[in-house]
């Protein structure tokens, strides 16, 4: 490696590619101020060691491989060695304090490489300290006293600024500054410390390509890079290659490491004569570093200063973190600031593009104009393209199918856009409705900007004498180089975008989407005629179905059967009853929900918890079809805000969905994640999967793949499209794919994470399903009154509650029950909501306001058919204890009247 790099040896083209292809992290030597140990096994049996083994230790690289690596040393050192080796992590026991047979002292630092980690690598260099010091130091004293400067800043600039000044004070490098990466990796030196005498460097750019992908991807994995002499002569490894693996040793951890011949030029060019860097990291990437030069001759460091100027390193990474992160949010609060004046203004306007249209639009991004695209008219505030180009825009929008969309550079996506700098240079765009064209949209004019780079930001390719081959040179001068950079805005940050896409979120939670749905219904009238006629058979088909077997097996039992075959009749009338009252419950929802009247009721909900209740739901259903469920639920991914019913219901029916869809012996997986700032559920089968041409029409209403006589699945075709209105209602998405009919298919869920983790006490508490108690509930001599105008459910209820032993009593109507109330003691009372002429609420007002045994205090069931959250709701108030929805289950009921009165059996 002490040749300049020969890109004779890499294939295609030579050019900065080539560089970034250089195997950096297997340079096969190391420098030679210090002595690598490549070991193996307990004994620490030397299989590679560099060269200059003989310099430091008076040895040939022969006496040593294959031999223990504590033969070099004294016993002191041997035992050390011996129990630092087996100790997790080893940068806890760096560096240790090595000390020779012969008296030398070295400070030791001990690392592991290979693909298990197998190897040890031992690296010496020799120590200042006396063969009697009892350890080595592990950090300088001056650090405290940095921390403690670095803790005063109270922004970058300033942040920036000390921590050059003391890694400076501290190593003793002629010039230290700080340098920060932008969004395409080109450097600039944010901070500086200097002699006096040397130019500055402060303000310059440094090109992306003066530090390769590699070699940013090794300052993440080793944070530190020392090289004590810019003219160092590299020491190869004895042997060449790992003799049990025969590949290069991986020096990605290694101190000792040598660097590429190409930096080594790079740095002569610059008149560095020695040089360090420290990483900069930022949630696990490279987001700049230290770099610290020196110009008048070699410049050996410590470990100890070294470990200390990494930790500051640290200490500065988490501190511009921090500052940034405060900045950031800051900006972020005025974004949201701006967006509730818009939010305010969407609820005080009657035209929703006279509500957008105003200057808060603007400064929700900080942009130079905005643009509101609506279907019946375009707003524009600010400064904006024209009208034509802004239909361009649209158009190019649409086709991209991009929901968000942001860049700095619209040219280089529409190259329409070339001569547009003055008012759309840059663009952010969020789509309120892509298949109608409606959109915000947010400009930027070209900012031109004058760059001052540290030489010509180019390498080249050399020829070098004799013939030989060609190869990648780094810049040769470093004078000042300047750039006028054009046709781009200033870059987009992330807060931005995500005002704008928090301000979508909000637009298509509300009434827009609603309309949107309307107007593209409007335009599909003849499809809704078609739609309408199939509905309606379906209903016809799918309602009489039921209605037939119940009517079937109940005129076989009134006409008399055997004995044994009256409970497969009971359980087929029960079955069918179930199936006609979901039909109904779904036929009410699309109902609730094209109304507009159907309203969430928001708290926090854990999903992981809901996800596995609805699991449970389903498990007889996959058990009887030995389908194998697969569940990964991230629990780092559960709080959203929303309607934790709603939701059960929405998770539900894709897993039914996925059963009914898939044959028996299949697969269904279930996945919840989180993405960006979005909870994402996702449910994959193995089933039949869905037609290229169906896709798009999976979540229409009264929508199936298969339609007319000849349909293999039952069903209104609702549960889908109530899928996608109660996730559009909580502010997400959903969507579905397949890869055709019989390969499976897969349905997301994306929802906005809550804001806050909600308390153990706010998660989703899933109420379980009343099971048949093993003792039935004790109601012998309990005195009820039951209210019901409908002679043949009165008749039920009461045939139920005598059978468990209580005493009834039953009304008509309402007067009939408080006449009776007035005149008999009763233990409990069960009423029906939907009485004639005074319904069930006003009459239990009413009694709650009696006074005595006979009045006021006497429990009481609400039973209805009116089953919406309102309605519970306004049970309660009005007086009843529990809320019990029709059709009656009469386990359910027995068990609901045995607790309301304190007679449920004990449980064990």
């Amino acid at each position: 490696m002490s040749e300049p790099f020969d890109s004779s040896s890499v294939a295609g083209p030579i050019d900065l590619d080539t560089c970034a292809r250089e195997p950096i992290h297997t340079p096969g030597a190391v420098q030679p101020h210090g002595v690598l140990f490549a070991c193996r096994g307990p004994e620490l049996v030397v299989q590679q060691v560099s060269e200059n083994v003989a310099a430091h230790f008076g040895v040939p690289p022969s006496a040593v491989l294959g031999a223990a690596l504590g033969a070099l040393f004294d016993d002191a050192t041997r035992a050390r060695l011996a129990a630092a080796s087996v100790k997790e992590p080893l940068r806890e026991v760096n560096p240790l304090r090595a000390v020779t047979r012969s008296g030398a002292v070295f400070e030791a630092v001990l690392g592991r490489t290979g693909e298990n980690d197998e190897v040890l690598l031992v690296e010496l260099e020799p120590s200042n300290a006396g063969p009697d010091s009892a350890s080595s130091a592990t950090f300088d004293p001056r650090l405290r006293g940095s921390v403690l400067r670095l803790q005063t800043a109270s922004d970058v600039a300033r942040l920036a600024s000390i921590a050059a000044e003391e890694v400076r004070t501290i190593t003793g490098f002629d010039r230290v500054m700080i340098y920060r990466f932008d969004e395409e990796w080109n450097g600039e030196v944010t901070a500086e410390s200097k002699r006096e005498d040397l130019e500055p460097f402060l303000g310059l750019h440094y090109p992306a390509s003066d530090i390769p992908v590699q070699a940013r991807r090794l300052y993440t994995v080793n944070w530190l890079r020392f090289i004590g002499s810019v003219a160092y002569v590299p020491s190869p490894l004895v042997p060449a290659n790992d003799p049990e693996r025969g590949t290069p040793l991986d020096l990605s951890h290694s101190v000792l490491r040598s660097v590429s011949p190409i930096h080594i030029e790079y740095l002569k060019n610059m008149g560095v004569t020695a040089s360090m860097s420290i990483s900069l990291v930022s949630n696990g990437v490279l987001s700049g570093l230290i770099a610290c030069h020196h110009y008048s001759g070699p410049r050996l460091v410590s470990y100890a200063v070294r470990e200390t100027s990494e930790f500051l390193g640290q200490a500065l990474s988490w501190h511009l973190r921090v500052l940034e992160t405060a900045g950031d949010a800051d900006r972020a609060r005025r974004a949201q600031e701006k967006e509730a004046e818009v939010v305010r203004a969407l609820a005080s306007t009657g035209e929703l593009i006279d509500a957008l249209g105003t200057p808060a639009l603007v400064a929700v991004t900080e942009a130079a104009g905005a643009a509101v695209v609506l279907h019946e008219a375009t707003r524009r505030v600010g400064t904006t393209p024209s009208l034509e180009r802004i239909g361009t825009i649209v158009r190019f929008l649409r086709a991209s199918e991009h929901e968000v969309f942001s860049t700095e550079r619209l040219a280089e996506h529409l190259p329409e856009a070339e001569d547009w700098e003055d008012d759309a240079a840059g663009l952010v765009a969020v789509a309120i409705s892509r298949e109608l064209g409606e959109y915000l949209l947010w400009f930027r004019p070209s900012t031109e900007r004058t760059v001052n780079w540290g030489g010509d930001p180019r390498k080249v390719v050399v020829q070098p004498v004799e013939g030989g081959p060609p190869r990648l040179s780094p810049r040769g001068s470093f004078a000042l180089w300047r750039e006028t950079v054009r046709g781009r805005s200033l870059p987009w940050k992330k807060w931005q975008i995500d005002a704008a896409s928090s301000l979508r979120r909000v637009l298509l939670s509300g009434v827009r989407r609603r309309s949107a749905e309307l107007r593209a219904l409007n335009d599909r009238l003849t499809e809704a005629d078609r739609a309408k006629d199939n509905f309606i058979t379906t209903v016809s088909h799918e309602l009489r179905t039921p209605l037939n077997a119940i009517s079937g097996w109940t005129h076989l039992l009134q006409a008399g059967m055997k004995a044994e075959r009256i409970p497969h009749a009971l359980e087929v009338i029960a079955r069918n009853v179930r199936a006609q009252s979901q039909l109904v419950e779904d036929l009410l929802d699309v109902s609730r929900i094209t109304s507009g009247k159907l309203s969430l009721e928001v708290a926090s909900v854990d999903l992981v918890a809901l996800v596995e209740s609805a699991l449970a739901g389903i498990s007889l259903a996959v058990d009887a079809k030995d389908i194998t469920m697969k569940s990964v639920l991230d629990t780092t991914a559960s709080q959203v805000l929303g309607d934790a019913a709603r939701l059960h219901q929405v998770v539900a029916n894709l897993l039914t969905n996925a059963v009914k869809f898939t044959p028996k012996g299949g697969t269904i997986t279930v996945t919840l994640c989180r993405v960006e700032s979005d909870v994402e559920l996702s449910v994959s089968d193995t089933g039949q999967g869905i037609e290229p041409e169906f896709l798009s029409l999976v979540f229409e209403p009264f929508r199936q793949q298969d339609e007319g006589m000849n349909r293999r699945s039952q069903g209104l075709g609702l549960g889908l499209a109530i899928v996608r209105k109660l996730i559009e209602l909580h502010g997400g998405q959903v969507s579905a794919s397949s890869p055709g009919a019989g390969r499976g298919s897969t349905f997301v869920v994306r929802l906005p994470t809550a804001p806050f983790r909600a308390s153990a006490a706010s998660a989703l508490e899933i109420t379980p399903v009343v099971r048949p108690l093993e003792s039935p509930p004790e109601l012998r001599g309990l005195r009820v009154l039951i209210v019901e105008d409908e002679p043949d459910a009165r008749e039920l209820l009461r045939h139920v509650l005598e059978k468990a032993g209580a005493v009834v009593t039953d009304a008509a109507n309402a007067r009939e029950a408080l006449a009776l109330a007035e005149t008999k003691p009763f233990d409990a009372m069960i009423s029906d909501i939907g009485l004639p002429e005074t319904d069930g609420l006003t009459m239990m007002r009413e009694l709650r306001t009696r006074t005595g045994e006979r009045g006021g205090r006497v429990p009481a069931i609400a039973l209805t058919a009116y089953t919406r959250a309102h309605d519970r709701t306004a049970a309660l108030q009005a007086g009843f204890q529990f809320h019990v929805g029709k059709p009656v289950d009469a386990n359910e009921l027995v068990v609901v009247l045995a607790s309301l009165v304190g007679r449920l059996p004990p449980t064990g």
